[in-house]
């Protein structure tokens, strides 16, 4: 699957499962989850997870990871989604505003197709596997842009079947009640009874730093090209009020004691701003560990 850029979070879910297991962690929430591919290899894994988020789409994506154990897509159900459905009235100019800017005129024909063939599917379940199948649709055509050389021209409704397929495999159970919420951080973990909190805290002026293909694709589910996903973070905790190194210090304090219930927090940052967090995480847990896995991986894991 197509990989994010270089300054975007990544969550190696192997990574995570290694720290938990040889802590005898058996569930752990995400409050600010993301695409929740880590969360879906841990359930993979036998752990236990609860996950939030502010963007409908990591929330919707995370019913079929996350909380879907059983449902998956059949080949004619995947079929209904890549291709226009005969008699289905489709709104052939929802995307209009990205042709020619980032997509081609046919591409932004399939994306509405798809807007429209995913609200036709039969649960919550379903959408979030197609919903996360098609985003790697979405980051093979912006990548293509850049290398179009490197990378095989492929029909857009054969390039979504094969990724609509790839993460409907990943449906699995684990004998747990996994869950999403589209919440902040507050309210999903007052509402987790998980051993550990996961923290990778978001950069400073979060909307500013989103990922453009994250806001796009917000902006596809919700069918407006137009779409601003600044307002999602205004007023969150890591909102506008952060753009100091003090006031964010404030905002990684207030995730971190609202995390006061949990046995165990494990935070990841880049490995020259762990002294930092380490100083911000002795402030409320009295055991901390440092590891670093790899040369730009480092977590820190605090004990209660």
């Amino acid at each position: 699957m197509t990989e994010l850029r270089v300054n975007t979070r990544r969550i190696a879910g192997s990574r995570l499962l290694d720290i938990l297991t040889a802590r005898s962690i058996e569930s752990m929430v995400d409050p600010f989850m993301g695409l929740p591919t880590h969360l879906n290899y841990l359930k993979r894994h036998g752990i236990k997870v609860d996950g939030g988020d502010l963007l409908d789409w990591f929330v919707c994506a995370g019913e079929g990871l996350v909380v879907n154990d059983f449902t998956i897509l059949r080949e004619d159900e995947v079929a209904a989604i890549v291709e226009r459905t005969p008699g289905q009235v489709y709104s052939n100019n929802m995307f209009r505003a990205w042709d020619g800017v980032f997509f081609s005129d046919e591409q932004c024909q399939y994306l509405a197709v798809w807007h429209t063939n995913i609200r036709n599917l039969r649960s919550d379940g379903q959408r979030g596997l197609a919903i996360a199948g098609l985003w790697h649709v979405l980051c093979f055509w912006l990548q293509k842009v850049q290398y179009p050389d490197e990378m095989p021209d492929i029909p857009p409704s054969e390039l979504a079947w094969r990724y609509i397929r790839e993460t409907a495999a990943l449906v699995c159970g684990n004998n747990a009640r996994n869950t999403v919420r589209r919440a902040d951080f507050a309210t999903t973990l007052a509402a987790s009874t998980a051993q550990c909190m996961y923290l990778a805290p978001p950069g400073r002026n979060s909307a500013s730093e989103v990922d453009p293909r994250i806001w796009m694709w917000e902006a596809w589910w919700h069918g407006n090209p137009y779409l601003n996903v600044e307002h999602y973070f205004r007023d969150t905790v890591f909102g506008r009020r952060t753009n100091d190194s003090a006031s964010y210090d404030d905002a990684v304090g207030e995730v971190l004691r609202a995390a006061e219930p949990f046995p165990f927090i494990v935070l990841q940052t880049r490995p020259r701003d762990a002294e930092r967090f380490t100083r911000i995480l002795k402030g409320f847990r009295s055991q901390c560990e440092t590891i670093s896995p790899s040369p730009n991986e480092t977590f820190i894991i605090a004990k209660r």
